[in-house]
């Protein structure tokens, strides 16, 4: 018989409750976190929320600035391009990683997720639901490349890319009609299972780049 699941610790709670917030955008970057008034928003001591300022200051959403205290962590446009640079490589090796060991049913939900982000790309979309689809899209693929800390560090890649709000606020508009075109012809690689690994990882990290050169305007890996 399956245990119940244990509700967080209130620690964890706070913790996980300021991280979505972060995520999602309420708290945007450059926001500044202070204590005591989320503490009284969530209806607890300034220590549990120290704590959870701490840990999030280790994934690096948040800075400590002298005199001012903890801010959301915002990225200029070379760090937001070197971020989305780490996604590629990462995402193209795991992509490739992934292709004998996904199973088809993955590669049908992927499918699904990419219908979406086409019926969103064809009419008024909400820009936070596209980039939830996205991201769930390429999670989808990259879960099952054999390597845990692979896909934990691709996880935590793309907390500091939500975090950053520049995909929510400029992908949608710029990127995605090619995108999930691109979507397409990776899960036909996939299904298909006969183009070379290193092929597969090129064009998967090439995809992620795109974002860059649509974004941006420039691109320095390929």
């Amino acid at each position: 018989m399956q245990r119940p699941q244990e509700a967080p610790s209130k620690h964890e709670a706070v913790y996980r409750t300021i991280r979505e917030r972060i995520l999602d955008g309420r708290y945007g970057p450059g926001t500044r976190l202070v204590l005591s008034a989320i503490a009284r928003d969530l209806e607890v001591s300034p220590v549990p929320v120290r704590e959870a300022i701490r840990r999030l200051e280790a994934e690096n959403l948040v800075t400590f600035e002298r005199n001012v205290g903890a801010r959301v962590n915002t990225l200029d446009d070379e760090a937001w391009e070197q971020l989305v640079e780490m996604l590629a490589v990462l995402d193209g090796y795991a992509t490739r990683r992934a292709q004998p060991l996904i199973p088809a049913a993955a590669i049908a939900e992927a499918q699904r997720l990419n219908d979406a982000l086409r019926r969103c790309a064809d009419g008024p979309a909400d820009h936070d639901e596209v980039m939830r689809l996205h991201r769930a899209f390429h999670r989808t693929i990259y879960s099952h490349a054999d390597n845990e800390y692979l896909v934990e560090s691709l996880d935590r890649v793309w907390d500091r890319i939500d975090a950053s709000r520049v995909l929510v606020s400029s992908w949608p508009a710029r990127r995605l009609s090619s995108a999930v075109d691109e979507h397409d012809d990776i899960l036909r690689n996939l299904r298909a299972g006969d183009l070379e690994p290193a092929e597969l990882e090129r064009c998967a990290r090439q995809h992620n780049l795109n974002a860059i050169i649509a974004i941006q305007g420039r691109g320095r890996l390929g």
